[in-house]
Formats: C-alpha cells, sequence, structure tokens
C-alpha cells in the first residue's frame, strides 16, 4: 500500500478533515490500496474519529494518537502532508520528512510554498480543496517515478536550504549586512 502521512495537531484549523474527504473521494475512484496515518493529538481528535466513521474511511484512515517515534514512522512513508488553512510558518515536520526524502503534499497556505515548489519537491494544492487534494495524492500514487523525484530532490532542497549550518550562515549574512550600513 502507498503510506500517506500527517503529523500534526489535531486541531480544526490543521485541515484533517479535508483529507478524510479526499480519502473518500479516492476510495469512490477505486482506489484500494492506500492508506492515510494521522498521528497527533488535540481538541479536534474526536471530531476527526467521527468524520472517518461517517465517511467510511476507516479502512484506510488511520488515527494513531500521539507518537513518540516520529523518524520510525516517517521513514515507512510514502509522502507526507500538510493540509493546514490557519496558523501555519515553517512547519517542522516537513523539514522533518524532507531531510529524510519524502515527497510532499501540501496545501498552499501559510508557509507551505516557501518550503515546497511544486513538480520539484512535491505538490501544492488550494487549501480546503478535498478535491485538488485527492487529485494531488492519485497523481503520487500513479506515478511512482515522479514520487521518488520529488523525494531525492527534497532532501536537496532541505541541505541546500534548511540545515542548521544553511540558517546560520544566513543569519551572519543579515548581521555583516547591518554592520556595514552602520558605519
Amino acid at each position: 500500500d502507498f503510506l500517506f502521512g500527517i503529523l500534526a495537531r489535531l486541531e480544526e484549523y490543521k485541515g484533517h478533515k479535508y483529507l478524510i474527504e479526499a480519502a473518500k473521494l479516492l476510495k469512490e475512484r477505486g482506489y484500494s490500496k492506500f492508506r492515510v496515518l494521522i498521528a497527533g493529538t488535540g481538541g479536534y481528535e474526536s471530531h476527526l474519529a467521527q468524520a472517518v466513521q461517517d465517511t467510511g474511511t476507516g479502512d484506510v484512515v488511520k488515527l494513531l494518537g500521539f507518537r513518540s517515534d516520529v523518524p520510525d514512522l516517517l521513514s515507512i512513508l510514502n509522502a507526507q502532508l500538510n493540509v493546514s488553512y490557519g496558523t501555519e510558518a515553517t512547519s517542522m515536520a516537513l523539514l522533518e520528512g524532507m531531510s529524510l526524502g519524502l515527497p510532499s503534499i501540501v496545501s498552499d497556505y501559510g508557509g507551505n510554498p516557501f518550503v515546497i515548489t511544486q513538480d520539484k519537491d512535491g505538490l501544492i494544492f488550494p487549501s480546503r480543496n478535498s478535491g485538488a487534494l485527492a487529485d494531488a495524492m492519485a497523481q503520487l500514487m500513479d506515478h511512482p517515478e515522479q514520487c521518488q523525484a520529488l523525494g531525492c530532490q527534497a532532501k536537496e532542497t532541505f541541505q541546500s536550504r534548511f540545515t542548521g549550518e544553511v540558517f546560520a550562515r544566513n543569519t551572519e549574512t543579515v548581521y555583516r549586512t547591518i554592520l556595514k550600513g552602520a558605519k
């Protein structure tokens, strides 16, 4: 099975309900060899459990609860997801997955488009759009070579833009620029 995963607090603005709807759409289109693993806890957990039951997606959507084994969980995924439509700056979970070479499917909200470049290291869909999310998920399942290429590029993107060394160098550049102007 193709494994999608999302690691995030279970709050309404994180968009999990759109992911559950996308899973339902994929099932209606005849996809059955996929799973959506949702890791996390939060105030919206009971709503999501009810949504899984109401949509009949319990066979493909799994609510995993709190996980302390994030690296192990990420290592079994084929693609990671970020479906937020509120309060999303730069997702650390997204960066962690990229560091392991995971392609991403992300909403166009907040910092996601800063981190992911469409068709380079992931896919971007309009937030709160379950149909577009389902299309992106189907695209990766239908094109494993694209999925692999996006994952390879995700790791390269992480190495070139998001390591601690890169952040330190960029911070140093800002300070040097400021100090030059203080003369």
